[in-house]
């Protein structure tokens, strides 16, 4: 009791040479290791590694898992940190063995014991807390062909590769399964982390007539002020904007102040109403813009600094938005005006969106008309090695209101005709087959998991026939979803005020939110996907809010849905599925990027 005392209310420290007890409980330890000393232990060995950048603190060294941590670590710019040393991958290979870096890293995992009560590798050479679990620092680009990365990323010849996802009556089949339709000839970019937000920024700037804008949340950080305050002068100008949030994730977190703001420039927010209406489940979780009615961001990420100026590896999230011009933004509007109708049939002052309706439908009706969307077209698209991965592409809509299983029925479909390999990007798998009350939480009880039981089992019976399966998620620092970032940023501030027993507890409560989700997260992972040589296991760096299900490298899906019980049987969802040759090259290189800087969960033995 007398030690956990003096730890929390903190003793006088000493020098960085001696051992130090520091009111801010990370900061406790020896500081004893110069930055030669440490660059001397890196290079025995490790030939890989190389120095881009001259240090001169002090660092103490955690035992446990053969960490360097720099004095002060809380309060650096982690991925400045990361760039201290570089990495020869070539060397890396030849050490490890294995015919692409990938397989490399899982060879040198596979010699690792791995702690299953705190779910981490006894690494056996040294690395730095900053590399987040890695035995090298993160990469920041692929400089070297993507077969040298992962050698089942080689190149596809798209012109004459084979595969059912062409065939026009599979897809008349999924337009009645989801209520939707392909439409042709989209422009597309994925945008990863800041990108989406400084491409959302750049949209609203120009927007001329309308801005259709949906999100989770609003948290109230410094990127989505200045995006508050661009959609105010925006709708000063006279530009139409209209906003939808989620109703009971703002309130409960008490994420409401920019919401006000909006409100109080004149915008028209709707908080939803409908969460009390379907087992307490059905949150609002699409994140959509639409501007002008002519282009469109979809996909994962939130009004929210962690994802707003992620860059990647920097701890907070890893996020991937989709960029769209063509017809199917007309789809993304459709969705966002029916969402915003519906509401208006739960709450009265709820202004009519009945003009845009009719311009999207009119929309709607031209691009049919030009051959730009619909089954009457399948056969020539589809058919011609010119056009099938020309922006072809669905936007799946679900609402618990309509069909809150449209997206997973397209998924059971596309999944049955996987023949090589998927790849899923999902944040947390704290998940699993159920199909008794009993085992559930108390908070599912009265859940059936009925789409989610569906769509598990048909990525199992994948896993047992043999099919290559890359599950890219998150590691167990990063378990605790956007809160770490957010606990993070909040204990950075408070040791710059000199609050360190908050920052205690801000810690304190960080470390529970990850070992609360976390435990079921790694049971799952070892339980259901381990057993099976042909599932790599990715346990990226930082927090992996992608939602990506990518079938043999020739159809993608990007968008808001977790593979998870809510998302796939409650919530408002949204996906963009589409077949692109340029999208396709893009996600590659942010994939296999993804796994380069992933744990893999590989071990020698359990201890």
């Amino acid at each position: 009791m007398f030690k956990s005392l003096c730890l929390l209310i903190g003793l006088l420290p000493l020098t960085a040479h001696t051992a130090t007890k520091a009111v801010f409980l990370p900061e406790n330890g020896r500081y004893n290791h110069s930055f030669d000393q440490v660059l001397n232990h890196l290079s025995e060995g490790q030939d890989y590694l190389f120095l881009k950048k001259e240090g001169r603190d002090f660092y103490k060294w955690n035992s446990n898992k053969n960490e360097y941590e720099i004095k002060n670590w809380f309060e650096r710019d982690w991925y400045l940190l990361q760039d201290m040393f570089g990495l020869n991958t070539e060397q890396y290979i030849l050490k490890q063995g294995g015919n692409s870096f990938n397989e490399a890293k899982r060879r040198q995992y596979a010699k690792f014991a791995f702690d299953k009560k705190n779910f981490f590798h006894y690494k056996t050479v040294p690395a730095m807390k900053e590399w987040g679990g890695l035995t090298h620092p993160p990469l920041r680009q692929l400089n070297l062909a993507l077969e040298h990365f992962d050698s089942n990323f080689k190149n596809i010849n798209y012109k004459t590769v084979k595969s059912f996802y062409f065939n026009p009556s599979l897809q008349i089949e999924i337009d009645k399964l989801s209520n939707s339709e392909l439409s042709f000839g989209n422009k597309l970019e994925a945008l990863v982390d800041q990108e989406a937000f400084q491409k959302k920024l750049a949209l609203i700037e120009k927007a001329r007539s309308s801005i259709l804008m949906s999100s989770l949340v609003f948290v109230c950080d410094k990127g989505t002020k200045r995006l508050v305050d661009l959609l105010g002068e925006k709708y000063r100008q006279g530009v139409d904007v209209k906003i939808i949030v989620d109703g009971f994730i703002g309130r409960a977190l008490n994420h409401r102040t920019c919401l006000k703001k909006l409100r109080s420039q004149g915008i028209e927010v709707v908080e939803t109403s409908d969460f009390f209406r379907h087992k307490l489940k059905a949150i609002y979780h699409t994140k959509t813009l639409v501007v002008d009615l002519i282009e469109a961001i979809a996909g994962g990420h939130n009004m929210i600094d962690a994802d707003n100026l992620s860059r990647g590896t920097d701890f907070t999230n890893r996020d991937v938005d989709l960029y769209m011009r063509g017809p199917m933004v007309t789809d993304v509007a459709l969705q966002f005006v029916e969402n915003w109708n519906y509401q208006r049939t739960l709450k009265e002052g709820i202004s009519s969106l009945y003009y845009l309706h009719q311009k999207i439908i009119k929309q709607l009706r031209d691009e049919n008309r030009r051959g730009l969307r619909g089954k009457s077209q399948y056969s020539r698209i589809l058919n011609n090695p010119q056009s099938r991965l020309k922006g072809v592409c669905r936007f799946i809509k679900q609402a618990p209101y309509e069909d809150r299983h449209s997206i997973g029925k397209a998924y059971l479909r596309l999944l049955d005709k996987v023949s090589r390999h998927l790849v899923i990007a999902d944040p947390i798998k704290t998940d699993t087959f159920t199909n008794n009350i009993f085992k559930t939480p108390f908070e599912d009880k009265l859940d059936n998991f009925e789409m989610f039981n569906k769509l598990h089992l048909k990525v199992q019976a994948l896993a047992r026939s043999g099919k290559k399966i890359d599950y890219i998620t998150t590691n167990m620092t990063m378990a605790g979803n956007e809160n770490v970032a957010i606990m993070n940023e909040r204990i950075k501030n408070q040791l710059e005020r000199g609050d360190d027993l908050r920052a205690n507890w801000s810690l304190l409560k960080l470390w529970a939110s990850n070992k609360y989700y976390g435990k079921p997260h790694y049971k799952n992972l070892l339980k259901d996907w381990l057993p099976y040589p042909n599932v790599h296991i990715w346990n990226h760096i930082s927090f992996m809010h992608s939602k990506i299900f990518y079938f043999d490298r020739i159809i993608s899906s990007v968008g808001s849905y977790n593979f998870q019980h809510n998302a796939t049987d409650h919530a408002y969802e949204s996906t963009s599925v589409c077949m692109d040759e340029k999208l396709n090259g893009e996600l590659d290189r942010i994939l296999v990027t993804d796994m380069a800087n992933s744990i893999p969960l590989i071990f020698s033995r359990l201890r």
